[in-house]
């Protein structure tokens, strides 16, 4: 389980995290993809907000990164249609959490800037919401 305790503390890092560039903001959702903190930087797309729920909610419910689900994607010809999940998607910058024993227990995500640049900062995230 994810705790608000982590949550916040990962927020209070974000800039730090996210170094120098455009803004960005980040969702963290539990295991079943539902939202349990978000956070945007000033000036952030309001698209953004879509985007970074999307991505954290895909990660947590299919257990990999949304690169990673966008390769099975094309491997496998499938489109994300095909899921029958309106919120879902393959944009790469979401990414599982997981916990010490390796149990995906929610998800995590980025978005505003490049999509490498996005996954790049997911997975810091990630690492600051588990102990």
């Amino acid at each position: 389980m994810i705790d608000q305790k982590h949550i916040l503390a990962a927020f209070q890092q974000l800039e730090n995290i996210a170094g120098p560039g455009a803004p960005i903001c980040a969702c963290v959702t539990d295991e079943h993809g539902f939202v349990l903190g978000y956070l945007q930087m000033d000036g952030i797309s309001s698209r953004s907000f879509t985007m970074a729920r999307a991505k954290a909610y895909t990660a947590a419910r299919m257990g990999q990164t949304t690169a990673e689900f966008h390769e099975r994607l094309v491997r496998e010809h499938l489109s994300l249609a095909d899921f029958g999940d309106a919120f879902m998607t393959s944009v790469q910058g979401g990414v599982p959490v997981r916990d010490k024993n390796g149990t995906v227990i929610g998800g995590a995500a980025v978005s505003g800037r490049t999509p490498e640049k996005d996954e790049a900062t997911a997975f810091r995230l990630a690492g600051l919401l588990t102990d």
